[in-house]
């Protein structure tokens, strides 16, 4: 046990302290030896507790309690060693002192407290999930340390195959050592997997049309072996071959030619027997094209787009014709075309992925879209709060459009137990109310809505009502839970009762279900007397055990549209569309010639137009420029920049309904050109910039070269992950002409990189880019790292260990708790303050302390005389007849003195006569008034003596 200081140079006040205390001593002497001594000692001990306060002192003590950390490696290149882990740690906990404590951290691309410290010798089974893709033991070793008490000694013993990959292990060790944490290593021995792996595809990142350009596929393996090698050039097979393996690194080289511009991704895979591992069997590279951009034109049906389809050929334009379904949902793809057509194109054909990959293609890669309409487009498809309604210039619902004729909407959706079934992580009721909200959400104040639940029977969720409070009906909505059976006729009839006396324009029931009635009704006659009362039905079968004979049959007899869907995710779209049809506002077929509203590279060259027969009604939105509107001042023709891109919203159809006049248009081809030629991206490799990748670890490396060396200008990367999720990384100078950046690479995959840069006259300029991530890094390397887990051990203080027993060794650091005293050296100081102010400010002497002593000490039962008010007025009162007669002894000798100085001559002493009673009581009040004013006259001069110390 030691004494210690925290802030030991403080001590070095205590005489500079002191010699003031010493000068004020020397100069006190006219106070009393008792008053003056203790003023001494009080203000001394005041002044030391302060300065010891101020220093830190402190008591260090030796501990001999340990506190013990197992830190467990959990990343996949150590899956299989987690029983053992565990096992060690069982065994380990046996050897603890009941005052030990231990606790389990988990780690892999994170960390995170299994079990916490507790001096509980029993081990609870691992559960805790971490980030296996990774292996960053650094994170593991900061949290075992905030977790650990400074009041134990501690250890802390890492469990791992030292296959670090993320972050810097030894710095924190080394870390840990300067705080007297030992650091101990427990190899994680994985049984040796026979493994071949992919390790590297390396093709050229630029290229030309036509250039001839080299494939280098490096595999590594930890045997001999046969393995089919196949090569992949944008998903397609372009080589399949079976080669031999000889163990450790083997280098193949192939060859191939590009033809079409763009991006292009490879893929290479190995199939290998009796192969251990088979998530790294894979790798990836892409490369870009440089060369006439190509397009891809999507039409909703057959021979749709046969009017574009010639445009395009006339323009000498290269373009992929697909249908809906084969719309790429994968940015991997989507990079091969510069410009997406959208030929009315219903939404609920559209896959969700593919509807966020274009809409990321647009927003974060600089891609073009034009959507083109009909009856099947904008909002009567379907795209209200779909990712592609969002890079389009105009929304899917009419605003602030007073004469849109009114609605009554009853949606009947089936709420039996087999709605409850999930299919993407939603179950079908959950997308059945997600539908019924967006489709209210459609409705205007006019328009009037109900929602009818049905399982065995029906019920009115929502209470036919106008859309006046969005919420509330939504709120209701929600109420929906799936059980029970199916019964569909009572459920029709009653959303029949609500709709028949509505006073609206139109009045349109939509029905959904995934199953069979139980019950059996007169459908045609219902269905005759809802044509009767103006209303029309569609319905909606969702998966294969719905009855879709009886459902397609009733929206035949109800006049109107029939829908089927095995993918539940399409479930809001559909309704979404059909509510915007049920409304019919939205189809505007009516002859009028468009009127050019704003100047527009667009119409470069094009003086008129001609007439068109109709269009889908959109509403343009704020940062739009709408260049031609119809006779009703909608949008035809509209146009904006979204993020990167560019898009547009061609309201009328490809020329087979609407637009026939434009077909034989003799400008209709130079029209197309201007659309084309204004939503292609700029060039995507910019001769003045030079994109280089890479991978640092867990980090993504962006370098951009510019010719510009003199100059810093504004430049940003856009990242898009494998997961569509982009992220701006702002690239900062490193060199004269070099810009570097940063990005996090968690989840394999394609990683995407469009760089833009603003020029010294203002001018943009964009390269393209990307990294790949085949698989974990957990997965490039096999075996234990021995080499590491030595080199972290001796930076921790700590050494390998093997036996369980050694977890709790006493071989620890010497270590010392530490009590702090200087608290309570603060509190003295704190109550010696009073008392030396009481010192100073009472008048009291020893004899006064000792009569007080007295008192206290007499015993219990001994019977007062007075009370302590008593006495101190009697003793007060015998003062002061003291004073008064040492007063007029002074004045009788004053009297005599005088008499005897003026030389008078010596009479015989008379004796004095006694004054009357009035002579004696102003004698008296004089002598009070003297003693008063020298009472006065006595405190000032002991201020004035107490201000010159």
């Amino acid at each position: 046990m030691a004494i210690n200081f925290s802030h030991p140079l403080l001590l070095l006040i205590i005489p500079l302290a002191f010699f003031p205390l010493y000068l004020w001593y020397r100069d006190s002497g006219h106070l009393p030896a008792f008053r003056r001594n203790l003023a001494l000692l009080l203000r001394s001990l005041l002044l030391l507790s302060l300065i010891l306060a101020l220093a830190g002192l402190e008591l260090r003590f030796p501990l001999e309690r340990q506190s013990v950390v197992f830190a467990v490696d959990l990343s996949a290149s150590c899956e299989n060693s987690r029983e053992a882990a565990e096992n060690f740690i069982r065994e380990a906990l046996k050897h603890k002192k009941a005052d030990d404590q231990a606790g389990v951290v988990v780690f892999g691309g994170n960390a995170l407290v299994d079990q916490s410290l507790s001096d509980s010798s029993r081990l609870h089974p691992i559960e805790s999930l971490v980030d296996r893709n990774y292996s960053k033991p650094e994170q593991a070793l900061k949290l075992a340390d905030a977790l650990m008490p400074d009041s134990f000694s501690r250890r802390v013993v890492l469990l791992s195959d030292g296959r670090q990959n993320d972050g810097d292990a030894l710095k924190e060790a080394a870390y840990l050592a300067e705080k007297k944490i030992r650091l101990d290593l427990l190899p994680l021995e994985s049984s040796p997997a026979r493994d071949a792996r992919v390790k590297s595809l390396e093709v050229p990142q630029s290229l030309f049309a036509g250039e001839n350009f080299p494939l280098k596929v490096g595999i590594e393996s930890n045997f001999a072996t046969t393995a089919r090698l196949r090569l992949y050039q944008d998903q397609e097979l372009i080589g399949e071959e079976e080669i031999k393996l000889r163990q450790g690194e083997n280098m193949l080289l192939y060859s191939s030619v590009l033809d079409e511009a763009g991006f292009h991704s490879f893929q290479a895979s190995i199939e290998v027997e009796q192969d251990g591992v088979a998530d790294n069997n894979e790798a990836y590279a892409f490369s870009m094209v440089q060369g006439p951009p190509r397009l891809l034109l999507v039409e909703g049906k057959k021979g749709e787009a046969r009017g574009l389809e010639a445009v395009l050929s006339s323009l000498n334009m290269d373009y992929d014709l697909l249908s809906p379904r084969e719309l790429p949902a994968s940015l991997t793809e989507l990079q091969r075309y510069g410009l997406m057509i959208l030929c009315n194109v219903p939404a609920e054909d559209l896959r969700a992925e593919a509807m966020q990959a274009v809409h990321t293609a647009v927003r974060d890669l600089g891609k073009g879209l034009i959507m083109v309409g009909g009856e099947d487009s904008f909002g009567p498809g379907g795209y209200f709060n779909t990712p592609v309604e969002k890079a389009l210039p105009v929304y899917m619902d009419l605003r602030g459009k007073k004469e849109i004729p009114s609605l009554g909407l009853v949606l009947v959706i089936d709420k039996s137990g087999s709605m409850s079934e999930s299919s993407g992580g939603y179950s079908k009721v959950e997308l059945a109310k997600e539908a019924a909200i967006q489709a209210t959400s459609i409705l205007g104040p006019l328009d009037m809505a109900g929602v009818v639940a049905f399982d065995d029977t029906a019920q009115m969720v929502v209470e036919f009502q106008a859309v006046k409070d969005k919420d509330a009906i939504q709120d209701d909505i929600a109420t929906i839970r799936a059980d029970g059976g199916t019964s569909i006729y009572p459920a029709l009839a009653l959303a029949y009762a609500a709709l028949k006396d509505a006073h609206t324009k139109f009045k349109h029931i939509i029905l959904l279900t995934d199953g069979q009635s139980a019950s059996t009704g007169d459908y045609y006659f219902l269905s005759r007397r809802m044509a009767r009362a103006g209303i029309t039905m569609s319905t909606v079968a969702v998966g294969e055990g719905a009855d879709t004979l009886l459902l397609e049959q009733l929206a035949a007899w109800g006049q109107g549209r029939y829908y089927f869907s095995d993918e539940i995710s399409n479930i809001p779209r559909i309704f979404t569309k059909e509510t915007m049809k049920a409304i019919k506002s939205y189809l505007v077929e009516e002859s009028f010639f468009p009127v050019l509203t704003a100047e527009s590279p667009l119409m470069d060259g094009i003086s008129a137009v001609p007439v068109l027969e109709g269009y889908v009604a959109t509403t343009p939105k704020k940062a739009a420029q709408v260049v031609l509107s119809s006779h009703r001042q909608d949008p035809v023709l509209a146009q904006w920049q979204y993020g990167l891109g560019r898009s547009i919203a061609f309201t009328t159809d490809g020329g087979w309904r609407w637009s026939s006049a434009w077909t034989a248009w003799g400008d209709y081809n130079h029209f197309w050109g201007n659309l084309i030629s204004w939503t292609l991206p700029r060039s995507q490799q910019d001769a003045r910039l030079e994109l280089k990748t890479s991978r640092e670890g867990r980090q993504g490396l962006i370098q951009v070269d510019s010719r510009e060396l003199s100059l810093s200008l504004p430049s940003e990367a856009v990242v898009v992950d494998p997961e569509l999720k982009a992220q701006k990384i702002k690239l900062e100078p490193v060199a004269p002409g070099r810009y570097e950046g940063r990005f996090s690479t968690g989840e394999p995959g394609v990683y995407f990189i469009n760089v833009t840069q603003q020029g010294s006259e203002g001018e943009l300029r964009s390269a393209s880019g990307g990294i790949t991530l085949a698989y974990s890094p957990e997965y490039a390397e096999s075996g234990s790292d021995k080499k590491f887990l030595q080199a972290l051990a001796q930076a921790g203080g700590g050494s390998i260990i093997s036996e369980p027993r050694e977890a709790f060794a006493p071989n620890l650091p010497v270590a010392h708790g530490v009590r702090e005293l200087w608290p309570w050296f603060l509190m003295l100081a704190a109550l010696l303050l009073p008392l030396d102010i009481a010192n100073r400010r009472l008048a009291y002497n020893l004899s006064d302390l000792q009569a007080w002593w007295q008192r206290w000490k007499k015993p219990e039962g001994t019977a007062l005389t007075s009370t302590p008010a008593a006495v101190t007025f009697n003793r007060l009162r015998q003062r002061k007849d003291d004073l008064n007669e040492q007063e007029r002894q002074r004045s009788s000798g004053r009297q005599l003195i005088g008499d005897e100085g003026r030389g008078k001559p010596e009479k015989a002493s008379i004796p004095i006569r006694e004054g009357s009673e009035k002579d004696k009581a102003l004698e008296k009040d004089k002598v009070q008034k003297t003693m008063q004013d020298k009472d006065g006259m006595s405190r000032l001069l002991a201020a004035k003596q107490r201000a010159r110390k």
